[in-house]
């Protein structure tokens, strides 16, 4: 007879193999998650609730159980560090939510010579370099890339620009990120070369370094700059350092709405409060209300419980969307309430697209400023 370990074995490589396969057809990778967490049989309805959560966080991606306590997460057309952020993100929505900790993190980015085994050897690696360690929760990598590796990272950059040169440069002005699409025209001795686009070349004369992103690599690497020639529209970098996280990710990217925008807390059907929003970010909300609801607030015991916030946000065209979202209490001071939220994938799509509107109205001045070389206010 079958034992039931054997039909999970050959459940989960039926479904890997099935997405290798498609990524391949497709070129489209994906990321694959593994973690621990310690299941308790004595209270299983709190681990449904669990993984309902976790599944609707990952836009309703396949949770497989692996193996003593061990879980794998298979998230589509999604970069390493995109797979990074969202399980920071879960981490923390987790320890708010159910009191737990998802434990000892893996991650690595499907590759097309990949066979079932040497994609989850090399997941397994990540996982296990994580559950030794005493302070990291999350460890990752790719075929071309290992941050954790003895290898000269030098080296590791020469096979990565070698085989995919696009990157994305980022910088911030007053708080609004500049974004430009570049490639890597040569790389040797720690020195990026790069051709750009024209039209940014005022901006890049006023800083003194960028913000690397690349889809192979998952950090984001802060690089000086050492050179710009106007003529070839060549930039050259030096001095790189990888960073675990950068003010210019986009979810911790914050705008104020240029137009009152009221919202409404909700616990349990019972309206809480309504307030005007005062700064919004893909994870966060800020909320103006009076001294008096501010204290009945603080009085109400509200921190780490589930409510709901209603608000609309309009688009270019000045058509409204309605949205609700999971929030927690952050914190409460100042008339101000912050407020940590937790949105579906078309939710979080509206939210980006209204935060990418109102940068772009301030960017149409900043465009003004960039014809005048030279005389950029920071």
């Amino acid at each position: 007879m079958i034992k039931e370990t054997e039909i999970n074995n050959h459940l989960l490589r039926g479904i890997i193999e099935a997405n290798l396969d498609f990524s391949k057809e497709e070129n489209s990778p994906f990321s694959l998650i593994k973690f621990e967490y310690k299941l308790d049989l004595d209270n299983i309805n709190y681990f449904k609730d669990f993984i309902s959560f976790v599944c609707t966080s990952t836009d309703f991606s396949p949770i497989i159980r692996h193996e003593d306590d061990t879980f794998l997460i298979l998230l589509k057309k999604t970069k390493v560090h995109q797979a990074k952020a969202l399980m920071n993100k879960l981490i923390y929505e987790c320890g708010n939510r159910f009191k737990t900790n998802i434990r000892n993190i893996g991650i690595t980015l499907s590759n097309p010579d990949d066979t079932y085994k040497i994609l989850m050897d090399r997941v397994d690696k990540y996982f296990v370099m994580s559950k030794l360690s005493s302070s990291e929760k999350i460890f990752y990598g790719t075929v071309d890339f290992d941050y954790y590796d003895t290898m000269d990272p030098t080296k590791v950059l020469q096979n990565i620009f070698a085989k995919f040169s696009p990157i994305i440069l980022n910088n911030l002005y007053k708080g609004i990120p500049i974004q430009s699409s570049a490639k890597v025209d040569g790389f040797s001795d720690g020195i990026i070369r790069i051709k750009i686009n024209s039209d940014k070349i005022p901006f890049y004369e006023n800083e003194k370094f960028t913000f690397i992103q690349h889809d192979m690599i998952p950090d984001i690497i802060k690089a000086d700059i050492l050179k710009i020639d106007e003529h070839r529209l060549v930039m050259v970098l030096g001095n790189l350092q990888f960073l675990r996280s950068s003010p210019v990710e986009r979810s911790s990217i914050r705008i104020s709405p240029n137009k009152e925008l009221k919202a409404t807390l909700i616990k349990e059907f019972d309206t809480l409060v309504e307030g005007v929003i005062t700064s919004i970010s893909e994870n966060s909300i800020s909320l103006q209300v009076s001294p008096e609801e501010t204290k009945q607030l603080m009085n109400s015991d509200l921190y780490q419980k589930e409510l709901n916030l209603k608000f609309s946000l309009p688009n270019s065209r000045g058509i409204f969307t309605d949205i609700e979202v999971k929030a927690y209490v952050f914190n409460i001071q100042n008339n101000q309430i912050i407020l940590n939220i937790s949105a579906n994938s078309t939710e979080e799509v509206s939210i980006r697209d209204f935060i990418s509107e109102q940068q772009n109205e301030l960017l149409e001045a900043l465009k003004t400023k960039l014809k005048t070389k030279g005389k950029i206010a920071f």
